[in-house]
């Protein structure tokens, strides 16, 4: 089945009653519940849609689970509530014209027979995993479900570490290279999308890390072992994520330092052509002073003779500033 076909679905509320991993849609009337053993339904909504809160409202969830997964900012997170698991998960936002670091909060409660999700935004992801149940590769359980979701989130997340990856290779090569004053922005705003990601990342690893030693019904060793690995791979992204940073850091510190030493080679020659004209000045202002006894002024060589002197002062002058200082610079 084509992206295409799933894409009505994937941006709109959907349910899916799912037998040994095939999805089958069912109108979305209320979030149900399959029968132990039989599979489970999974029904997905977008927040900002109006029937979304109904949905929830008929669900006969806790208002406490109600109200988490309706909650605007959320941070990764999970609860245990008797037999069902509330768990917040971030995924990058892939949408057109958004920024991948502008990540996309996935909320979720799980329970025998049963899964509900709830998005502010699209997440490409849970497109995947909805194209995966049509086409009868999907998840057979709600602890499966999950362990793929972390799964497919992580899958998504690689080509943008990647990405970010060869863009700090190529800024410091740039800064390196040719260091330029227009090469702050793009390094801050690289710095900026490792921070932000970082800061979603970090905390989901402990979730995923914690869900991963989780006892509990939903989760079977095989998922626990899939989280196991999910929790590994988080640790070396979130490590990346921290080098990626310390090098941008250090990028946008050699590129200061290259246009410091820029602005100081500049105002030092500015310096230098300063002093050596400014006794030029002042001898060219004692001569153009208004009164009488000024030395040649009926003679036609004095101005010949003042143009030689002031070339001769000012040629002593550089000699003496290449000896002092420029030689001893370079």
């Amino acid at each position: 089945m084509s992206a295409a076909s799933l894409r009505p679905l994937a941006e709109a509320s959907f349910r899916l009653e799912v037998r040994a991993g095939k999805g089958v849609p069912r109108p979305l009337n209320e979030p149900g519940r399959a029968d132990p053993g039989e599979g489970y339904s999974w029904s997905h909504l977008l927040r900002e849609q109006p029937d979304s809160r109904a949905c929830l409202a008929a669900s006969g969830l806790e208002p406490l689970i109600q109200e988490a997964l309706l909650t605007p900012e959320t941070r990764p997170r999970w609860l245990s509530l008797g037999s069902g698991l509330l768990v917040v998960l971030r995924g990058v936002n892939l949408n057109p014209g958004a920024e991948p670091e502008d990540m996309v909060a996935l909320r979720v409660w799980l329970e025998p027979g049963r899964v509900i999700s709830v998005l502010g935004r699209p997440m490409f992801a849970v497109q995947d995993l909805q194209r995966s149940l049509l086409e009868g590769v999907g998840p057979v359980d709600p602890g499966a479900w999950l362990a793929a979701a972390v799964r497919t989130i992580l899958d998504r997340l690689g080509p943008v570490m990647d990405e970010l990856g060869e863009d700090g290779d190529l800024l410091e090569e740039e800064v390196l290279r040719n260091p330029k004053a227009g090469l702050r922005r793009r390094v801050g705003q690289h710095r900026r999308a490792c921070i932000e990601i970082r800061r979603h990342l970090a905390p989901m690893r402990e979730v995923v890390t914690a869900l991963s030693l989780e006892p509990d019904t939903l989760l079977g060793p095989v998922e626990r072992a899939h989280l196991h690995e999910a929790s590994d791979r988080l640790i070396r992204i979130v490590e990346d994520l921290d080098t990626l940073r310390d090098r941008a850091a250090v990028t946008h510190d050699e590129l200061s330092s290259h246009l410091s030493d820029k602005i100081n080679s500049t105002m030092f020659l500015l310096s230098l052509v300063a002093a050596i004209f400014l006794p030029l000045s002042l001898l060219t202002s004692l001569l153009g002073i208004n009164v009488n006894g000024i030395p040649g002024a009926d003679s036609p060589y004095a101005f010949l003779t003042v143009c030689l002197i002031l070339l001769g002062v000012g040629g002593l002058e550089a000699l003496f500033f290449f000896l002092r200082f420029w030689r001893k610079d370079r």
